[in-house]
């Protein structure tokens, strides 16, 4: 057999997030879908990680194997053919057989999207997440810098979040502000279910002054989901790029 690494790029309006679900349409399934109409096998498609329902991926990485041996340019260009118009396959290469896209990332990138203004162009229309009133961008900026290191994130994790382990470092966290362009990026070794828009929740408080910016580590020490901001919503969340060993 030989082994594939793809990497995805899809708008996650229409899909019920990347993992197969019962009677949903998801990222996943519509992949290994077109790999079996291409190939006649049973392919499993494994992810990097698990976008939920309306999320949107730049860069998203799987792995598949083939048992039929194929170029990896013409796996690609016949993929694109048979995949909707939202989901694309940017690189198909062969990989080593070791090669798994989720166990062997060793760092992610995310993008959360805000258009911070009254009218949303129609374009922009379930990409962003909109925010109508003025936000205070320089204590976004500071809320941003203290979630930077090795720190516990229960307190941003999904409450039904099961890991044991709720340690992740943050290698960036960062805003990128152009007019009303507000852009958060931040990257890490690993991310909680729902980590990302919990703090981006709570940095949105922060900047609609409802919440001073030492909350962050307050609720970084009281690792309780409670105290930290709503979720925010998926529409403006991207995964951007994930790293291998």
């Amino acid at each position: 057999m030989t082994k594939y690494k793809l990497t995805v790029h899809y708008l996650g309006t229409r899909y019920s997030g990347w993992q197969i679900q019962s009677n949903k349409r998801t990222i996943q399934g519509t992949i290994k879908e077109a790999l079996t109409q291409l190939t006649g096998e049973a392919v499993s498609v494994v992810g990097a990680g698990r976008t939920d329902s309306g999320v949107h991926a730049l860069g998203q990485v799987a792995h598949i194997r083939l048992e039929k041996e194929m170029e990896a340019s013409r796996l690609q260009r016949a993929l694109n053919g048979i995949l909707p118009w939202d989901i694309r396959i940017l690189s198909a290469r062969k990989t080593r057989p070791d090669f798994h896209a989720q166990k062997c990332a060793v760092r992610k990138r995310y993008l959360y999207r805000i258009w911070n203004g009254p009218v949303l162009s129609p374009f922009l229309s379930g990409r962003v997440q909109q925010v109508i009133h003025p936000l205070r961008l320089e204590a976004m900026h500071e809320a941003a810098e203290l979630i930077l290191g090795r720190h516990d994130f229960k307190g941003f994790a999904a409450a039904a979040a099961t890991v044991r382990d709720h340690h992740r470092t943050v290698l960036a966290s960062r805003l990128i502000c152009k007019g009303r362009d507000v852009r958060y990026v931040i990257e890490a070794d690993g991310f909680l279910h729902h980590m990302v828009r919990n703090i981006m929740g709570t940095l949105l408080q922060i900047g609609s002054g409802k919440r001073p910016v030492s909350d962050i580590i307050q609720i970084l020490g009281s690792r309780d989901r409670r105290n930290a901001g709503p979720t925010a919503p998926p529409q403006g969340l991207y995964l951007v790029k994930v790293w291998y060993r």
